[in-house]
């Protein structure tokens, strides 16, 4: 596992560590994403500036580096958000990932809290690393959000730092937010 955080998390950081594998079963963002709806190729996910770049990754930035991963996972707000160009499809962050590499991109529709999303990212790398498929991680990670239960029934217990479960995450605008768009099966890449 390698983690990014504060300083280290720029973008020339990012696409050194992305070389240092053939591939990887996960990348994850967790930073503010942007989304420029008439200029979809300046839709971007926050990253801290250097002198070298603004800090902003944008889907054009995506576009011209790898990411080769199992799955990229964008939990900021709006990052299945994307224009339709005539010829072209929609463009957007989750294209772009794809294009850079990704099999499959988690992605979310809308404006995203941050403690209901850190709950259901944590039920969901629990069931990814215990070898469910994507869909089924995410599926399994959304009900446990929705209703407060495990899958045996057990009230959810979520890593102490995220505190408990909240009645409110009942309402769909915590939990249906995420999609998963490409590849739902694992692809045999190591994490």
């Amino acid at each position: 596992t390698v983690t990014l955080l504060g300083k280290e998390a720029t973008e020339s950081k990012l696409k050194e560590t992305l070389a240092t594998k053939p591939r990887w079963r996960a990348v994850h963002f967790a930073c503010h994403g942007l989304v420029d709806a008439e200029r979809p190729v300046l839709s971007a996910l926050a990253l801290t500036p250097t002198e070298e770049d603004d800090g902003f990754l944008t889907v054009l930035d995506v576009f011209r580096m790898k990411c080769p991963a199992d799955l990229v996972v964008l939990s900021a707000c709006e990052t299945a958000k994307g224009k339709t160009l005539s010829g072209e499809g929609i463009v957007g962050l989750t294209r772009a990932f794809m294009y850079a590499g990704a099999a499959s991109v988690l992605c979310t529709q809308w404006k995203v809290a941050d403690d209901s999303t850190a709950a259901l990212m944590a039920c969901f790398y629990t069931h990814y690393r215990e070898g469910d498929s994507k869909d089924v991680a995410l599926q399994k990670a959304m009900r446990e959000i929705r209703t407060g239960r495990m899958a045996n029934g057990r009230p959810l217990v979520l890593p102490k730092e995220l505190g408990k479960w909240k009645q409110a995450w009942t309402h769909p605008y915590y939990w249906a937010p995420f999609i998963l768009m490409g590849e739902y099966r694992q692809t045999g890449a190591t994490p």
